[in-house]
Parts: C-alpha cells; structure tokens; sequence
C-alpha cells in the first residue's frame, strides 16, 4: 500500500510541474495591408514572429537599399487567392526586393520567405545572405536585373516551387552555400536559369528550365563573384546532383554585351565548365540550339593567363552522367546575334565533352543522337 501511495504522489506531483510549467509564448502575428509599411512590421516583430502581407501592391518609402531588410528570425508570408497576389516593386533608393542578412558568427535561422511577386529591382529580387535552414517557396522574380533569387553564404536550404525570369544574370543562383535543395521551381529568360558555383551538396531536382541562353550552368569557381573559399589547387565544388529536370528550348538571345555573362553563346542546356563531382541523372534535355550537355574546359572558354583559374584546375574532373535523355540538340547553334557566327559551332552535339586532360568522367544508359567524340566512354 505504501508503494502505491508513493506512486499516486508521484504522478500527481508530475501532473502539478506540467500544468503549473510556464506556457512557451507563441509567435505574434503581424498582418499589413496595402498602404502600410512592410518593413515597418517587420522592425516591430521580434525573433520568431509572423508578418502576414495583404494581396495588393507594396512600395516602400524608407529610402534604403534594400525595400525589405530582415536581420531577425522571421515568417513572412504573403496572403495569394486564385486572383489577388502580393507584390513589391522599387521605391526611392531600392535596387534589392526582399534581403534577409545575417553575419558570418550570427546567421538568420529558419527564414521562411513565400508567396511574392518582386518585380523591376535593379539588382537583385531575393537575396539571401548568411541563413541557416531557409525557405523560398512559391515566390516570383520578375525583371530584376541582376540575380533573380540568389542564396549565397547559406546552408541547409529549400528554394522550391518558385518563378524566375528576366535577369541579366541568374534566374536562380546558388553561391558558396551548402545542402540546399532546387526542386520544381521555373527558371526562363536569363543568361543563366539555374546557376551553381563555390558550394557543397546540392540537389536540383524537378526543375522546368527553358528559354535562357544556358539551362543549367555549373560553373568554375572563377566565375564566382565571391573569393575562392578553399585551399588553392584544391578542388571545392563538391556533391552537385542534377536530377531529374525539364532542360529544353534554351535558345534565349544573350541580352549582355560585355564580361563572362556576355560570352555565353546560346543554346546550351548544361554547361558543366571546369567543375568536378557532379552526377546528372535522369533529366530531360531537348532542342536546345547548341549542345545538350557540355562537358568543358575552363580555360578553352575563359583567358586563364589573364585570370589564372583560383582552385588549380580548369578541368571538369570525376562528373557522372547517367541516363540521360539528349534528343535534338545542337541543330541551330547560331542564333545569338551578339555571338554570331558561333566559332564553336563544329562542337554542336547532344552531348560534348571537350576537355583533354580531363580524368574521371564517366557515361551510363543516356540517350542521344549525335555525341563528340562518339561514343563517350568510359562507363560508370
């Protein structure tokens, strides 16, 4: 009896501590309406707070760079319906959309940005820097004229289901950041739709990637606008899988004149330029002008004496592509007025690798009509 006189007091004291524990306090809501102040809200919230935004048009007034700057963990949602959406367009000052910063020892935790339509920025749309377990989903850039949605110096992220056009860079640019996951996202009419550079475990998956001058551009660290991270003459791109995308009709003229934007010649579904470990598997490229896939050095394409390449090595080095669907690539690889004659027409191929000295790079069960050199070897 004792015994179990000790065991009721012992549940019943339990029972106490968990209803007299303090309650956690819950995330405050904060909701704007077309007239108000998105930035304003978002200053007056605190970590871990919600800014729920109203369908309508938001321009903000406060003068910065940045039309929203958020440096505190937060939610910000805009409200869509089948007809109304929320979007943002530059006020006096602005040239970024959306920015979420942190600082290298005090990074953003679980951002979650969704639902915008940013439009008309001159630089970039939404603008990641220093976060940690970041969300993007269901945005649109539209029409900022740098990068469209760019994670950069970021890990553990999702960017998915989003819209990005009308960059003069990157529809979708992922930099020097880590484990971040591309699914189902659309990238259209940009110099580059889904661009990779300096990062480490990245998934692109289920992507629908068409109409830019390249698809898919997996590129030498060189092409980074961020110093090379790694040790010099070590290789630091690392895990790239590309899996599963809708790579086609990549035959956007290049609307840039000058710099390494400008000298990207159209039609090119992926070009894996002097990168190493990357593995496509499964995706689906057609029609795209120039070359299906591209497996190059990045040194033939880029003056190595004037700007020596940062890792070492130009060569596309230990990549994997299997089963692979290439049909009806490089069938019209001069339509870019700016590079036009195209003097790498000769190498119009499904699938090209053209990258003596490379080592490691293997081909398994991909489909295609014209490859250079034929057949591709060895086999994974």
């Amino acid at each position: 009896m004792k015994s179990a006189r000790s065991n009721i007091r012992t549940i019943l004291a339990l029972a106490l501590t968990v209803v007299c524990a303090p309650i956690a306090a819950t995330a405050a809501v904060h909701v704007v309406s077309p007239g108000e102040s998105i930035q304003d809200a978002i200053d007056a919230a605190s970590d871990g707070d919600v800014v729920k935004v109203n369908p309508g048009d938001y321009t903000e007034t406060h003068g910065g760079v940045d039309a929203i700057l958020i440096t505190k963990r937060l939610k910000l949602i805009a409200k869509q319906t089948k007809t109304e959406s929320v979007r943002l367009l530059p006020g006096p000052g602005n040239v970024n959309g959306i920015v979420v910063r942190g600082t290298p020892g005090a990074m953003i935790e679980r951002p979650l940005i969704k639902g915008f339509i940013v439009e008309g920025f001159s630089n970039h749309g939404i603008w990641l820097e220093y976060t940690n377990k970041f969300k993007l989903k269901n945005n649109t850039s539209a029409d900022n004229l740098h990068n469209g949605i760019f994670p950069t110096l970021s890990t553990n992220g999702l960017v998915k289901n989003n819209v990005a056009y009308g960059a003069l860079d990157a529809g979708l640019w992922v930099e020097a950041s880590e484990n971040v996951r591309v699914i189902g996202n659309e990238v259209y009419n940009n110099p580059t739709g889904i661009e990779l550079t300096i990062s480490k475990d990245i998934l692109v998956k289920a992507n629908d990637v068409h109409d830019n001058v390249v698809g898919v551009g997996l590129y030498h660290p060189n092409g980074s606008g961020l110093p090379y991270p790694g040790t010099p003459g070590v290789p630091y791109d690392d895990g790239w899988n590309i899996v599963g995308n809708q790579i086609y009709d990549n035959n956007f003229p290049n609307p840039v004149s000058g710099g390494l934007v400008g000298q990207l010649p159209t039609g090119l579904g992926t070009l894996v330029i002097g990168v190493d470990n990357v593995l496509m598997l499964k995706n689906v490229l057609t029609n795209n002008g120039f070359v299906g896939i591209a497996i190059v050095n990045w040194c033939d394409f880029n003056d190595c004496g004037a700007d020596p390449p940062v890792d070492g090595d130009p060569l596309p080095n230990n990549n994997s592509f299997i089963k692979n669907t290439a049909t009806g690539n490089g069938l019209n690889p001069d339509p870019d007025p700016i590079n036009n004659p195209n003097p790498f027409a000769f190498l119009a191929a499904d699938i090209l690798r053209f990258a003596p000295g490379s080592v490691g790079n293997c081909f398994t069960g991909n489909v295609a009509t014209v490859t250079n050199p034929n057949p591709l070897e060895p086999e994974c």
